[in-house]
């Protein structure tokens, strides 16, 4: 099952990444913090359950250094999700050195023949508790690469619930950000923080048993741990595909500038975060007013090559506050909404009489189409008959 969890998660994070990134670049922070997550639970199902040299050679120690990069990850993404940002500073590089001097630890081990790491692996499967003696870091000892890593991601976590408490009430009273996103978005994170701590909290007891008895020993009788930590996993996971406007997260008309100095002039606010959030008009409808009419009055989609970034190079907006526009407030997609300015051009044209001089073809490449294929199946779609079809019964109507 965890083997299973784990691969579909590195599917749907990499679906995620491809899909999402240019529109929201916190999905790069996720996709990756999922994949790193789901790399850790298969070393630990070959370490564990498996019992097979060659894959435990394989993710053993491998991918430890990365284990290191989830703190940071969460942090960036949560931290990105309520600003509505996704730049870094200078000093977020320093979040990487702790990952950074692992990896630099284990280096002697990467260039270790893979024929050694074979004889080693079939070794921990002959008796587990040798982990516990295997010094592989040339910085680190076992008992503290083992408890290090997941106490620093459990400090992330913590820094990542002061976020939540501390924007709260910044977003929930604010009107420039959408009410009922924030509520999703706030939703998710919680979904995930608190999944994510189970998580490790439960890696804790097992880590814990282990090096205060024996691996073998604290390793026993933990299936209700695993159990509970796929069931948090599983949650994780199927959440991006249920919900998928978690991935739009919070965006705001106007940035906030600095947690701190709203915080602090703001106190008040922090007495009323219990309240409802309120309902108002959305802050983005005057946002997608402003997207109907320039497309109806510049009519972008009558180029082949017209793309969503055309439209957020033209309002000079985030990605994801037009995404956000086009698919919560307005109620479609971006692909869909293109194919319909274009079919409803199209009949525009049919209907003033040019069908008489120009081909169908030249009418659907007038109207955005690149093809005729593409043109024939879109009309269809759009009015339930082809463009011959339509002509023809515009004829029969006239006479």
């Amino acid at each position: 099952m965890l083997l299973f969890i784990s691969l579909f998660t590195i599917v749907i994070s990499c679906v995620l990444l491809v899909f999402n990134w240019k529109i929201n670049k916190n999905a790069l922070f996720l996709s990756c913090f999922f994949i790193i997550l789901s790399i850790y639970g298969m070393a630990h199902y070959f370490t564990v359950y498996y019992k097979d040299p060659f894959w435990l050679a394989v993710f053993y120690n491998h991918f430890t250094p990365l284990m290191l990069l989830l703190g940071p990850l969460l942090l960036f993404y949560v931290r990105g999700t309520l600003t509505d940002t996704d730049k870094l500073s200078r000093l977020d590089l320093l979040h990487f050195i702790p990952g950074l001097i692992h990896f630099i630890g284990i280096v002697p081990y990467l260039f270790m023949p893979f024929g050694n790491k074979l004889k080693m692996a079939a070794a921990i499967i002959n008796d587990i508790n040798i982990i516990s003696d295997l010094d592989l870091n040339i910085f680190f000892s076992p008992s503290f690469s083992f408890s290090f890593r997941p106490v620093l991601l459990l400090l992330y976590i913590f820094y990542c619930i002061y976020l939540l408490w501390k924007f709260m009430p910044l977003v929930s009273h604010n009107k420039l950000i959408p009410g009922r996103q924030s509520l999703i978005a706030y939703r998710w994170l919680i979904v995930l923080i608190t999944s994510l701590t189970i998580i490790v909290l439960n890696f804790m007891i097992v880590t814990y048993n282990s090096l205060s008895l024996k691996p073998s020993v604290g390793l026993q009788n933990t299936y209700f741990i695993h159990n509970v930590s796929a069931l948090a996993y599983c949650i994780m996971s199927f959440s991006l595909l249920l919900f998928p406007n978690i991935l739009y997260g919070i965006p705001k008309r106007v940035l906030v500038e600095s947690v701190e100095k709203e915080v602090k002039s703001n106190r008040k606010i922090r007495a009323k975060s219990q309240k409802k959030i309120q309902n108002d008009k959305d802050p983005f409808e005057d946002l997608s007013e402003k997207i109907a009419k320039y497309l109806e009055r510049e009519k972008p989609f009558l180029n082949p090559d017209f793309s969503i970034s055309d439209i957020y190079i033209y309002f000079k907006v985030p990605k994801n506050h037009i995404s956000y526009c086009i698919n919560t407030i307005m109620g479609t997609r971006f692909s869909k909404m293109k194919s319909e300015l274009r079919v409803k051009h199209a009949i525009e044209l049919l209907k003033s009489g040019l069908s008489n001089s120009l081909t169908i073809e030249a009418i659907g490449e007038r109207s955005g189409f690149k093809t005729r294929s593409h043109f024939y199946a879109a009309f269809k779609e759009e009015t339930g008959v082809s463009p011959t079809e339509f002509i023809s019964n515009q004829q029969h109507a006239l006479n």
